[in-house]
């Protein structure tokens, strides 16, 4: 069994021209839910904040995206059903011992960001597709053993929420700009704090990397 975690910046968002198109519709746009899946693609549950000038309506201009209805509105955005089919996400309908589940969703700052659990080959499968239709600039994989407990489980859960944030924000990506102090006011602890959390993280997973060398 694995969890994985894809990450795309929005650089690369940008450049995929369905998904360009969309962020220059709506800032954010978060999946809160799936309501049904079907063979033409998965009908979401989706809170979205518009760009200044346009209007809900447009997405359905989009060949992959199709707005079905607008719920309610207030100051946190529209909540509205949206059609989804796009390849990505027939792609995920296709695979059975997956399960993408939300919320997840794009952000016109921040990118997107996608996490899962399934078994190994199913996941094997899926990423493989993916970097074909929509390739990610970062994978993590997290794999559980057989009685369900993380390869990670030597770090206390303190250090693991830490860890994920990091890798979820992009802290260890090449070239990254995410600082520590962006991090901690994220997590609403001291920088120091979470400088000693990864610290000690980082210590552990060598640790344990230089014992499984032969």
């Amino acid at each position: 069994m694995r969890k994985v975690l894809l990450r795309w910046k929005v650089d690369s968002l940008s450049g995929l021209e369905e998904i360009g198109r969309l962020l220059e519709i709506a800032k954010r746009i978060e999946v809160i839910g799936h309501l049904s899946l079907g063979e033409d693609g998965v009908t979401q549950l989706v809170e979205l904040n518009l760009q200044p000038g346009h209007e809900i309506t447009e997405i359905s201009d989009l060949k992959n995206f199709e707005l079905l209805e607008k719920h309610e509105e207030d100051e946190n955005g529209i909540l509205a059903s949206i059609l989804c089919t796009h390849p990505f996400a027939k792609t995920a309908i296709e695979l059975s011992n997956i399960y993408v589940y939300p919320p997840y969703g794009i952000d016109s700052e921040r990118g997107m960001e996608i996490r899962m659990y399934g078994l190994s080959d199913s996941i094997r499968r899926f990423v493989g597709l993916v970097k074909a239709v929509m390739p990610p600039d970062s994978i993590s994989v997290q794999t559980f053993k057989a009685n369900g407990e993380s390869e990670y489980e030597f770090l206390t859960e303190k250090q693991r929420e830490v860890l994920e944030l990091a890798v979820r924000r992009g802290y260890y990506d090449d070239g990254s700009e995410v600082t520590l102090k962006q991090l901690a006011d994220e997590m609403g602890i001291a920088r120091s704090t979470i400088g000693e959390h990864l610290k000690r993280v980082e210590s552990e997973i060598m640790k344990r990397a230089g014992e499984r060398l032969p």
